[in-house]
């Protein structure tokens, strides 16, 4: 797709960024490469400024200012990114056509600084979904509030509004009414897309295992090795993982489990924890391997050696409205996954079979089907292609962007854009006062509008 002219774009998001070989690599910068890259396939300018996850990169990691595949790149730390002046300087200073959002940081920054130009926030996951999960891990609710503030805005002042999944696009419009932007201005408006977790087009083939640094040194060579990698989140479900888990061992010696990734520092640091202590008391624990956070260039090799990747979600919103970078990933690397079924990822892996799910909280089925693909080598590896080749079709870079990309040739404000900013009309406080109807009808005003909706009635019975 050709723009109808070349446009110079903004994206504000999160780093480190997926091509950079840091020890830990979140979603949030995945996700901002994601929207920065897709748009770059159609020949925009675009410039990222990205905030520094606080305890990612080590002494002389960070490279401030760089250049990846056309695209300009700063990088800043959360103060700064978060200081309105900051980023409304760096528009007037490299005076966008557009700007661009990845998840609620970078598309906070956006909506804080004010700007006129056409804005598009990306909420990568639903943001008051994973409050809940926070509020329910600490056992207070102070996360509410918290990140309500951080959403408000956003909610207010986008021109268009990107989800992960379907269900979040609707729990989005479900948002925007409830804030008053859907008005007689804006029906028939799309305000929401959809542009689910995707792949970089470099993505190649499945990696091959460095000879000797896996299996054979950390697994046994004729294992069957179960992954988990990335971070140990609030939605992880560590008790039905460790009981499916347990069950299988007994059943089936061969099976092993590997872990790349671990706590996520200053967010979820028990689960992780937890986790630990299960294994440290279990019978099996010599079958056990947890790697820690290891740095990105080092990860492909353990995915390589790897025979099946495992996720379990705790029921919970979160898992039912977003989606998952990991699953996708592994689909692509031809690795193929085990899952429980929630949300779109878990029945786009069910309705295809391209890959096995099991009902949220049921350790029994996990470990079911955990012997049954140890056992079962051949077809999984079956399985594994049809997800690779169905993922690299749905899920590429320029497929799963499609919508913004389009949007991205040509900026526009949404219907309700006035007095430089889209927002609500109404005064919460005013609406508060407005008396309820008696009758949820509205009556015809006039005898004549009366007679008319009278006779409507008569010709309808």
């Amino acid at each position: 797709m050709k723009p109808l002219q070349k446009q110079r774009i903004l994206v504000c998001g999160l780093c480190p960024l997926p091509f950079e070989n840091t020890s830990q690599n979140y979603g949030p910068g995945i996700r901002t490469w994601q929207l920065a890259k897709g748009m770059a396939l159609d020949g925009h300018d675009i410039r990222v400024v990205a905030m520094v996850i606080p305890g990612v990169y080590e002494a002389g990691e960070l490279v401030v200012e760089s250049e990846v595949d056309g695209i300009s790149i700063r990088r800043i730390d959360g103060e700064a990114f978060l200081d309105p002046a900051v980023i409304r300087h760096e528009i007037e200073t490299w005076r966008p056509t557009a700007a661009v959002g990845a998840t609620v940081y970078g598309s906070l920054a956006i909506a804080q600084s004010e700007t006129e130009v056409p804005f598009w926030a990306d909420q990568f996951g639903h943001v008051m979904a994973e409050a809940q999960a926070k509020a329910a891990l600490e056992k207070e609710n102070w996360p509410i509030p918290r990140w309500w503030r951080m959403v408000l805005p956003v909610l207010s002042r986008a021109d268009r509004i990107s989800a992960v999944s379907g269900p979040q696009r609707y729990a989005a419009i479900g948002e925007l009414g409830a804030i008053g932007r859907l008005t007689a201005e804006t029906c028939g408006y799309e305000f929401t897309a959809v542009i689910p977790c995707g792949l970089d087009d470099d993505a190649g083939s499945r990696p091959q295992p460095t000879e000797g640094t896996v299996r054979g040194k950390i697994v046994p060579d004729d294992a069957f090795v179960v992954l988990w990698s990335g971070g140990y989140n609030v939605w992880s479900d560590i008790d039905t993982l460790f009981v499916g888990l347990e069950k299988a061992m007994a059943e089936e010696p061969a099976i092993h489990f590997l872990s790349t990734g671990g706590a996520i520092s200053g967010h979820d640091e028990s689960t992780y924890d937890k986790f630990q202590e299960f294994i440290a008391a279990s019978p099996n624990e010599e079958r056990y391997h947890l790697a820690g956070w290891l740095k990105s260039e080092e990860v492909p090799t353990y995915v390589a050696a790897a025979d099946l990747g495992v996720l379990a979600d705790r029921p919970m919103y979160e898992g039912m409205l977003g989606s998952k970078n990991r699953i996708v990933q592994w689909m692509a690397d031809g690795l193929p996954a085990v899952y429980n079924r929630v949300g779109e990822i878990g029945d786009y892996l069910a309705s295809g079979d391209l890959g096995l799910t099991f009902a949220v909280g049921d350790s029994n089925a996990l470990a079911e089907r955990l012997v049954w693909a140890a056992r079962h080598r051949t077809e999984i590896e079956r399985m594994a292609q049809r997800a690779r080749s169905a993922c690299l079709r749905d899920f590429s870079l320029a497929a799963a962007t499609q919508e913004l990309r389009v949007w991205a040739a040509a900026p526009s404000h949404a219907p309700d854009y006035r007095d430089g900013l889209a927002r609500s009309p109404f005064d919460f406080e005013e609406v508060a006062a407005v008396p309820i109807p008696v009758d949820p009808l509205p009556k015809p005003r006039g005898i004549k509008r009366r007679l008319r909706a009278l006779l409507k009635h008569l010709l309808r019975g």
